[in-house]
């Protein structure tokens, strides 16, 4: 199993984001991951999701934690 699958199991882990071939802590999940994961702004507050507008990535394992989270 690898450490993106491991990453998208666990939602304590965080968002995260590649930086040369390893994986660093992001700053918060980007607003194309919490769209893709189904979540509107007012779910964002309420949840207390940390956002970071300024990354324009896609982390699949992001998006997946999100999920996660979300459903419970």
């Amino acid at each position: 199993m690898s450490w993106y699958e491991n990453a998208a199991r666990d939602p304590s882990v965080g968002p995260i984001v590649p930086v040369g071939k390893t994986v660093a802590r992001a700053q918060g999940y980007s607003l194309l991951e919490l769209e893709r994961a189904g979540l509107t702004n007012v779910d964002v507050e309420r949840l207390g999701i940390v956002t970071d507008p300024e990354r324009k990535s896609m982390i699949g394992a992001n998006v997946m934690q999100l999920m996660r989270y979300v459903r419970g």
